[in-house]
């Protein structure tokens, strides 16, 4: 059988109805794992003293929420300089596809903006998902290049055993991040001209973009962590930091929000300072974006379901084209 009739095989074998619900089974399976642990460490702490706990700076939350948003921002950015004026207008469509990426499974938020592209923007498809396929290299050649780097200085401050130790799954998960960042960062370098459709300058302005994010999110986590436990060393937050990004190197992982604050609830031990008020500040980050992940999706639904009003669609030239409804 050649490689074209296995591809075929596979392609209609995921194609099933079968294949579908089973994939979706599967993810709710994990989801519903992922909380039922939240649960149990949370419960092993006590829900009262937790809530308690919570923070009471608004700072804390002003900071969550510069979190939350540095994603669509960023890729509304960078889209906007891929799609030009078709993606100006639309930035309710980045915020889709951030709640897709970290509240469903990885990579289904591209999955998502690619379907809206092909019908919205005036490009063809082929090139359309060419720079789809670009931004997510240059986005995970940023994250790969910072991941390894906090890795390293974990290491080298003697720390990396407590990330590792923590959980059965993390010593995999650091040798998928560090195996997939040691192979990314060195073939898009070498091959960039064959991997990238986009001209050089563009490349480095998206890729400046999605670095601008990182750095941003990497100040406000450390800033809203510091403005809650000001006496916790900046060290044990680099343990934190570091479980977090090397989670969120791994592809297909359902709800990366939850597991972040799985991964804080299971370092608990490692922190010198009252379990209560550390659960408190990661339950109430990780409740804070399922509350926006919720609200924005039912809102952004309920507004698409009830509006009529035509839309004018643009070309990446910013010549228009043709009305089409949303």
């Amino acid at each position: 059988m050649t490689i074209e009739r296995v591809k075929s095989a596979v392609t209609a074998a995921w194609a099933t109805p079968t294949a579908r619900l089973l994939a979706k089974a599967l993810q709710l399976s994990a989801l519903v794992a992922i909380c039922y642990y939240l649960a149990l460490k949370v419960s092993d702490i006590g829900w009262q003293e937790i809530v308690g706990s919570l923070p009471t700076t608004p700072w804390f939350y002003i900071f969550s929420l510069g979190i939350y948003f540095a994603y669509p921002v960023a890729e509304w950015l960078v889209y906007r300089l891929l799609w030009g004026e078709a993606a100006r207008r639309r930035f309710d469509v980045f915020l889709r596809m951030r709640i897709y990426n970290l509240a469903f499974v990885s990579y289904s938020g591209e999955a998502y903006i690619g379907l809206w592209a092909a019908r919205r923007v005036k490009q063809r498809k082929r090139r359309t998902a060419a720079t789809i396929k670009d931004s997510q290299i240059l986005s995970a050649l940023s994250s790969n290049s910072l991941t390894i780097i906090l890795l390293a200085l974990l290491f080298g401050s003697g720390q990396l055993g407590l990330f590792t130790d923590a959980d059965p799954s993390y010593p995999l998960y650091a040798a998928i991040a560090i195996g997939l960042s040691a192979l990314l960062i060195p073939v898009v370098i070498s091959f960039r001209h064959r991997l990238l459709s986009i001209n050089g300058p563009t490349a480095k302005k998206v890729f400046l973009i999605h670095l601008s994010r990182l750095l941003v999110i990497v100040a406000l986590q450390i800033a809203s962590w510091a403005v809650v436990m000001p006496e916790v060393p900046m060290s044990t937050w680099l343990v934190f930091l570091t479980g977090q990004y090397v989670l969120t190197r791994i592809p297909f992982l359902p709800n990366t929000d939850l597991l972040v604050a799985g991964l804080g609830l299971t370092l608990l031990s490692y922190v010198n300072a009252p379990a209560a008020t550390l659960a408190g500040m990661f339950v109430a980050s990780g409740a804070l974006a399922q509350v926006l992940n919720l609200g924005l999706f039912a809102g952004l639904s309920v507004r698409d379901m009830f509006r009529q009003r035509p839309q004018v669609v643009l070309q990446p030239n910013d010549q228009t084209i043709k009305d089409t409804t949303t």
